[in-house]
């Protein structure tokens, strides 16, 4: 067994993690995503298998979380690189080393959080610095607050990356070598168990009470019909597609375009060009400087900071309106944010410096919804759960599948801000007509129909335990062997997973549980049932 990593690989996999969540906070490129990090860090560390297995059950951990608000997670990214490459130390079959993993992982990923706080805590002095920068009419020293906006995020993930790889792997994995083998056993089993979580989190975020049903639709086509899994997702859209062709009330409303409007406007001097340039500043920019106080609101601000240039031609007007936009600002980076931030742009050329902020205001929030739905509820726990099921089996691509998901929220923004630029005040409008409250509860009766057939295909837990019965065979009475499996399929099939995660449901949604406290009590029940031979 090896003792430890040199300093060349502890470095190479902290900037891994500073480039992985600047990538993320950007253009939302999913390098940041559990599956990717634990292949990334299995390559360096000759072990990708057991990369995929631990960043796989850390993915199907995370279902459901979703930092709204500017909420803080579990950082199961670190968590997979720091336990994927101690248990790559171990040199063990995968059956051991997969276990010695989470039992690392699990823990860092909830330390993290702290750290998580700390680094965004840290970048609103940046934020302060913006505004000191813009009473002194220095707009490079504004530039400048938002391009050091990333160092703490950057630092938060890299120096506990170094630290734990270049000088904790070899002392960690000296300690979870000696762990006995019943302990082993457990947390095996643990690793089986913990996706019961991301479920249980991802139905208190759905209308179960409402639609229950469609659950229980995607629950059968999987465990009765052994429908797969891509046909369970096609029956979802279809039934939604049908709902809302079935519920349409009186004739449908165009959204009608300013084309009109901008004709009637006096021409100005922004160019496409300078439209393309704040376009990319803001797609792969806006969260950088994201901080408590006003979160995104330096990232927009320099990002439309071109057009305001050439709009406000006198500098007491140009940092006037630099300074409205450093007012508080937050929505969904990937499909809320492009669209506003086009119509801003769109205002603002035009002079309507209060319906620009109005505007901001207005659809902060409703834009934020739609965009988290689409991405938390219904895009991410789809490829997540796809992507989890083939990177457990060893399969690549479940890592490609989940960069893909994050290359499609990336050219979504693009269509986005256009859409925006070209709707201007028009996208009041449309979130007032009742398309975004639609939209939310479409996405959801299909994410609950998915989730109804996901949870008995990814959620691998049984029971061992068998018990004798006398039974009476040709006037002879026998002992019987009854595998307790047997007859709990027969009552219901994959009732263990079903009833974990509505145990995790029940406790979060009714008892009020935090999601600490749940999962500390899926680990120790299923390290305890595991050990002693009850859950396997």
């Amino acid at each position: 067994m090896e003792t430890g990593y040199g300093i060349g690989l502890a470095l190479f996999l902290a900037a891994y993690g500073y480039f992985a969540i600047i990538a993320l906070l950007g253009p939302a490129w999913q390098f940041y995503d559990p599956i990717v990090a634990g292949l990334v860090t299995g390559i360096v560390t000759g072990n990708p298998t057991l990369g995929l297995a631990v960043g796989g059950t850390l993915e199907l951990m995370s279902l459901g979380l979703w930092t709204y608000g500017g909420a803080t997670m579990p950082d199961f990214f670190t968590g997979a690189v720091i336990g994927t490459a101690v248990a790559a130390l171990s040199k063990q079959p995968l059956s051991v080393a997969i276990p010695q993993g989470l039992a690392v992982a699990v823990p860092v990923s909830l330390f993290m959080t702290q750290l998580d706080v700390l680094g965004r805590a840290t970048t609103t002095v940046f934020m302060h610095g913006a505004d000191y920068y813009a009473e002194k009419q220095d707009e490079r020293g504004i530039a400048l607050m938002h391009a050091l906006g990333n160092i703490p995020w950057g630092l938060s993930r890299a120096v506990p990356i170094f630290f734990a790889i270049w000088l904790g792997a070899g002392p960690l994995q000296t300690l979870i070598s000696g762990v006995p083998q019943w302990l082993t056993t457990g947390l095996s089993t643990m690793g089986h168990a913990l996706p019961a979580l991301g479920f249980g989190i991802l139905l208190t975020y759905l209308p179960f009470n409402k639609w229950w049903f469609l659950f229980v639709i995607g629950f059968v086509m999987f465990a009765y019909l052994k429908v797969p899994l891509i046909g369970i997702a096609l029956t979802a859209l279809a039934i939604v597609l049908i709902y809302n062709s079935l519920s349409k009330e009186g004739p449908e409303t165009e959204v009608t375009t300013t084309q009109q409007e901008e004709s009637s406007q006096e021409p100005t001097n922004i160019t496409k060009g300078d439209l393309v340039n704040v376009m990319l500043r803001h797609n792969f920019t806006l969260q950088l400087s994201w901080n408590y106080e006003r979160m995104q609101a330096l990232g927009f601000c320099w990002s439309i900071m071109p057009i305001l240039k050439k709009v406000y031609t006198t500098k007491e007007e140009y940092f006037n309106a630099i300074k409205r936009h450093l007012n508080f600002y937050n929505t969904n980076p990937a499909i809320g944010s492009p669209t506003i931030f086009g119509a801003v742009c769109a205002l603002e050329e035009r002079k309507e410096a209060e319906a620009a902020d109005n505007l901001k205001v207005a659809l902060m929030g409703p834009f934020a919804a739609i965009g988290d739905t689409i991405m938390a509820i219904l895009m991410k726990p789809i490829f997540a759960v796809f992507a989890a099921g083939m990177a457990l089996n060893g399969n690549w691509f479940g890592a490609v599948l989940m960069l893909i998901l994050g290359f499609v929220w990336f050219y979504l923004m693009f269509p986005g801000f256009w859409l925006g630029y070209n709707q201007g005040k028009n996208l009041i409008n449309i979130a007032a007509g009742g398309f975004i409250t639609k939209f939310n509860e479409m996405a959801s009766m299909a994410a609950l129909i998915v989730v109804g057939g996901f949870i008995p295909s990814i959620i691998n837990l049984t029971t061992p335990l068998k018990f004798t019965r006398s039974v009476l065979v040709e006037g002879k009475t026998v002992q019987q062997v009854v595998a307790l499996q047997t007859v709990l399929d027969s009552i219901l099939p994959y009732m263990i997973p079903i009833m974990f995660v509505f145990l995790v449901f029940w406790l979060l949604k009714y008892r009020r549980w935090t999601i600490l406290r749940v999962l500390l009590l899926l680990v120790l029940i299923s390290v305890i049932f595991g050990a002693l031979g009850i859950l396997a």
